[in-house]
């Protein structure tokens, strides 16, 4: 599998991933239950919405039409068990809701009823949507409805005044218990919003520092075979789509749900046959929900996975910009990276046209709904079967119920990228490392000797091709010792595994004697200091890359370190000494500089054991008898290990292993070497011989 391409993390079912992504938010769970509580709240407040709007147009719009009961006015305390009480003309008034089937022994009938753009009380129910006339017999005006011709008294502004009475009263409590629901239902929104802001911004917090506690965790090889770019996508946006769903969806979710129950809750108690007509579209929308899910997933996941792969491209490439423009091939990397964008814009398109056609369709529905609702509600109300009061709360709820489905279409869109993120982030999480501690580990005192032991030792980056074959030899207390071989013969594979930055397949190495698997991590590493060909500093002041942030080095250490590489006379010079910044990999020093710091940096932290990886390759030859005689002195008293080219650096040494294709073929000093006149002696025949040319050359 090339490295660019992405690993499909498909082993988790959806109701796996949300119970571990729910698991981040269970220490919050109190803060989560007010927030679900503000919104329960809310729902209640947005439901009463309409319903008082329904309460207005049918009990005070429309409830001078309503039955009414009557008593004269002495006996006005038989109505006070019905309602409020209207007085008017030596006579009492309640009304009700509808008319009953039997009106209670000793009460009377009463109704005010328009009939030819005048309103008449009679002393009886009918049809106020019926057909209705005023007739003039003699002094006396009756009102033919119903088939029966009905004594009625006509009533005048000041009676109506008196009839509405309690109208204006309500529209005032209507209005005011309107305004409370407006202004309390946005105070708790505002409330809920912050505390699902701080509880999500938290877990992803969370989420983030388990991610990059386990990428340094993580063995040298997991490195190798995933590219930056990818990983900073895991750490960054990935979680990043996790925000949306602890923030936004979870709670918000939840809350739409109760707004979907109690839409329905209400609208059957108002009427089961409007309820079930609005809702004839739902199977429809059931079977696009399932389409929908199906194929945004997919478009989610190709989206993330090209902008993985597009995002380590550009980390590659921007940090190789001076190699591209050596060679001048800024326009075939544009032509690399125009492909990788325009994958990316397609991937995005294609997400965002699925999306596209999903909330409308939505919309759709909820209008083709509110048509039924008119059409079969409208003819409802002029038959009398219901209020208009109710047909226009219908209209309300039924927009209500559409609008959550909606935003439930875009949550359901966040689900779908956050289950995407979850995926490739527990994916990263499920990858163990394969390097750690032992169950049980052997701890190494305070001060080592210092003896390094190969003992059969046979090691692969991949499979069975062999990089070290059967490799043994012993490293004595203090002594230093070099590695010398042709390109790729194995000698900084040797280095990381002493490090075990890499794990043996066959054999054992030990340190004082004791397998160094069964010493922990941080303690072998801590006794072992590395200088590298390849020079990585941080962004930072120079003191900051000398002692990496650790506290137990002081400044004077740092700067006796400093001038043990002869650093120190440079650094003082610069306009803020230790505290100039470097730039990004310490692009403001010469590659002998950025060598020279890294061997402060091994220094300050006085290793026991001391490992140079060709670490004199970037320096002059003037500079280098400056290190190499500040080497001598530090390298007292520990062991050192040294890799190197050129064979001039390590003559000093100890014993020198020559290794050749994977193997030991010769150890001893440089004289002894030399007299055997076997694979360094032609080494250094080699090299002495290029030595004499380059200065005949001169």
């Amino acid at each position: 599998m090339s490295i660019q391409d992405e690993r499909e993390y498909t082993e988790l079912k959806d109701s796996q991933l949300l119970a571990r992504l729910l698991s981040y938010a269970k220490p919050y769970w109190k803060m989560i239950a007010l927030c679900m509580l503000l919104a329960l709240v809310t729902v209640v407040a947005d439901l009463a919405r309409p319903y008082i709007i329904k309460v207005a147009i049918d009990d005070h719009i429309s409830g001078l039409q309503k039955p009414m009961l009557a008593v004269p006015e002495a006996q006005k305390s038989e109505l006070e068990q019905y309602g409020k009480i209207i007085e008017w003309d030596h006579f009492a008034y309640v009304r009700q809701e509808n008319a009953l089937q039997e009106v209670p022994k000793g009460l009377q009938k009463a109704m005010i009823v328009e009939a030819d753009g005048r309103k008449v009380m009679i002393r009886d129910w009918v049809d106020p949507s019926g057909s209705t006339q005023l007739v003039e017999r003699g002094e006396h005006l009756y009102l033919a409805a119903d088939g029966r011709e009905l004594l009625a008294e006509p009533l005048g502004r000041e009676a109506l005044d008196v009839f509405h009475g309690q109208d204006y009263e309500g529209f005032a409590v209507l209005g005011v218990l309107f305004l409370l629901t407006v202004v309390g239902a946005s105070v708790l929104s505002y409330l809920q919003s912050n505390l699902l802001q701080y509880t999500g911004q938290t877990i992803i917090y969370n989420i983030r520092e388990q991610l990059f506690r386990h990428l340094s965790k993580m063995h040298m090889g997991y490195f190798d075979r995933n590219p930056v770019g990818r990983l900073v996508v895991r750490v960054t946006q990935d979680t990043e789509t996790l925000n949306q769903l602890y923030t936004q969806v979870v709670v918000n979710l939840i809350k739409d749900c109760l707004v979907l129950l109690g839409i329905f809750i209400v609208m059957l108690q108002l009427s089961v046959k409007l309820t079930l007509l609005s809702f004839t579209v739902i199977p429809v929308l059931a079977v696009m929900t399932f389409w929908y899910r199906r194929v945004q997933r997919e478009a989610q996941r190709d989206t993330r996975t090209i902008l993985a792969r597009l995002n380590s491209f550009l980390s590659e490439n921007l940090s190789g910009m001076r190699i591209t423009q050596l060679f001048i091939r800024e326009e075939r990397q544009w032509e690399q990276f125009n492909k990788h964008n325009q994958d990316h814009y397609r991937a995005g398109m294609r997400g965002t046209i699925i999306n596209s056609i999903f909330q409308p369709a939505i919309g759709f529905l909820g209008n083709i709904s509110i048509a039924l609702l008119i059409w079969y509600g409208g003819g409802a109300v002029l038959d009398g079967g219901i209020t208009f009061g109710v047909v226009y709360a219908f209209t309300h709820y039924v927009r209500q119920f559409f609008n959550p489905l909606m935003s439930l279409a875009e949550k359901y869109n966040q689900i779908q990228t956050a289950m995407v993120g979850a995926e490739r982030i527990f994916g990263m999480l499920s990858e163990q490392p394969a390097i750690v501690d032992q169950a049980e580990t052997k701890r190494l005192p305070k001060q080592v000797r210092g003896e390094i032991e190969f003992d059969g030792v046979w090691f692969a980056y991949n499979n069975e091709e062999w990089v070290l074959k059967d490799v043994s030899f012993k490293i004595q207390p203090g002594q230093t010792v070099a590695f010398v071989g042709a390109t790729g013969a194995g000698k900084s594979s040797i280095i990381q595994l002493i490090n075990r930055f890499y794990d043996i397949q066959k054999g054992s190495i030990r340190l004082d004697g004791i397998d160094i698997r069964d010493i922990p991590l941080d303690q072998l590493r801590h006794y072992i200091r590395v200088v590298q060909q390849d020079v990585f500093l941080f962004t930072g002041d120079i003191k900051h890359n000398i002692r990496l942030n650790s506290t137990e080095i002081s400044d004077a250490q740092v700067v006796e370190a400093a001038r043990m590489v002869h650093m120190d006379e440079y650094i003082r010079k610069l306009p803020q000494g230790y505290e100039t910044l470097l730039g990004e990999r310490g692009v403001n020093l010469s590659l002998g500089q950025r060598q020279l710091l890294s061997f402060a940096r091994a220094i300050a932290y006085r290793p026991q054991i001391l490992i140079l990886d060709e670490a004199t390759s970037n320096i002059d030859t003037e500079t280098e008898l400056v290190v190499q005689d500040a080497l001598h002195n530090i390298s007292k008293g520990r062991t050192t290990l040294v890799v190197a080219h050129r064979l001039s650096t390590i003559q000093h040494a100890d014993q020198i292993i020559v290794m050749h294709k994977g193997k030991v073929r010769e150890i001893g000093n440089h004289f002894q070497l030399l007299a055997q006149q076997g694979y360094y002696y032609r080494l250094f025949e080699l090299q002495y011989k290029d030595q004499q040319m380059l200065e005949k050359a001169k």
